[in-house]
């Protein structure tokens, strides 16, 4: 099972990972991970970079060790940070009735890969959100189909030459120099279409640490895809400065909140640790919490309000900066008047379900080998 072996980068906004993924069947399964912790990054900048090459190589040995697998090619999942989405319709008319071939599809992608003379960002990943024949026919498959006329609605994912460059700078560094890039947020959103069993347009909003990612997904590829650096940290921040503890105090009090909740003023959540008993009033601290969710609801709102086409969409919420709270999912159908789903990995309840980007990078990066 373990002689041919994919590697793929997960970059999160408090940690990164390095996944070993194996085929059996049809199917793509995570087999060995490897795990450290960072600073992250905010506002498409990551705040320690010169952490970058330790972290990796300490990675690296990780799962060499584990595996026991020379690591000599690595697929990177860009956060959506550091991407953005391009949406183009694409025509092409024909003399006569034409049987389209699969050369054709690809000649109509490589014609449009082109975004002006700027060299900011580079193409990732490109997807059909639809294809339109005569009399206006909307198909996913048009390889085969007989038609004169045939639109293409495509969703191109760059991202920042920047972040490419970086990455490039830190592994070359430890001896790797055969990376691909794909977009994490392109990989959660395809991921959950999966196992909802839909082909419906869904919106998939993941709340990190410090950063979250909000993509709605049509057809095959995403038709927005956006970020803004607000996440769980900040509610461990809000709480640590409101109640005048530390910030890890107020990471463990975080755990334990439950939103739903009916107290007194006198009601506490109470933590122990080595030994010292972390006392937070249960009203104050989900005001604080249901606060910061609401302040996130209302960003992502207003980021879905460029289409109203949008509008009747599900979101999908997923990441661990707030789906673990109870009554959380609520707060954020309130605030943006849509439909809120619970989005976790299927048959998991551990402390990991909502970690949806690395299902999704090993399913994607099995799809676009």
């Amino acid at each position: 099972m373990l002689n041919r072996l994919k590697f793929i980068l997960d970059i999160g906004s408090s940690k990164i990972s390095l996944l070993a993924v194996s085929r059996l069947g049809k199917t793509d399964h995570i087999v060995a991970e490897s795990t450290v912790l960072f600073d992250g990054f905010m506002d498409g900048e990551f705040l320690s970079p010169n952490e970058l090459e330790t972290a990796f190589s300490n990675l690296i040995e990780d799962m060499s060790a584990k595996t026991r697998k020379p690591i000599t090619a690595i697929t990177i999942g860009v956060p959506s940070e550091f991407c953005i989405c391009v949406c183009k319709r694409i025509t092409r008319k024909f003399v006569s009735p034409h049987k389209i071939t699969e050369s054709e599809i690809a000649e109509l992608y490589e014609s449009n890969l082109g975004f002006g003379d700027s060299n900011e960002y580079l193409v990732i990943n490109y997807s059909p959100m639809q294809f339109v024949l005569d009399d206006d026919v909307k198909t996913m498959s048009p390889v085969g189909k007989v038609t004169s006329n045939l639109t293409l609605d495509a969703s191109f994912v760059l991202a920042k030459k920047s972040f490419i460059d970086l990455m490039m700078e830190k592994f070359n560094k430890i001896g790797i120099s055969n990376l691909d890039f794909i977009s994490t947020a392109l990989a959660q959103a395809t991921l959950c279409a999966k196992i909802e069993n839909t082909t419906s347009p869904i919106i998939v909003v993941d709340v990190g640490h410090i950063s979250t990612s909000v993509a709605v997904l049509k057809g095959e590829g995403l038709a927005l895809l956006s970020s803004f650096s607000m996440g769980g940290g900040h509610i461990s921040s809000d709480i640590m400065q409101v109640l005048g503890m530390s910030f890890k105090d107020a990471e463990m009090v975080k755990r334990k909140v439950i939103l739903t909740i009916e107290s007194e003023h006198n009601d506490y959540y109470e933590v122990c640790f080595k030994g010292n008993l972390i006392k937070a009033p249960i009203h104050i601290t989900n005001q604080i919490v249901k606060s910061r969710i609401e302040m996130i609801a209302k960003v992502l709102s207003d980021i879905l309000s460029i289409d109203q086409v949008f509008n009747s969409l599900p979101i999908y919420l997923t990441g661990d900066g707030v789906s673990w709270f109870k009554g959380a999912r609520t707060i954020v159908r309130d605030v943006t008047n849509h439909e809120v789903k619970d989005y976790k990995l299927p048959f998991d309840n551990s402390k990991e379900k909502y970690q949806t980007s690395k299902l999704g990078l090993a399913m994607l990066a099995g799809i676009v080998k």
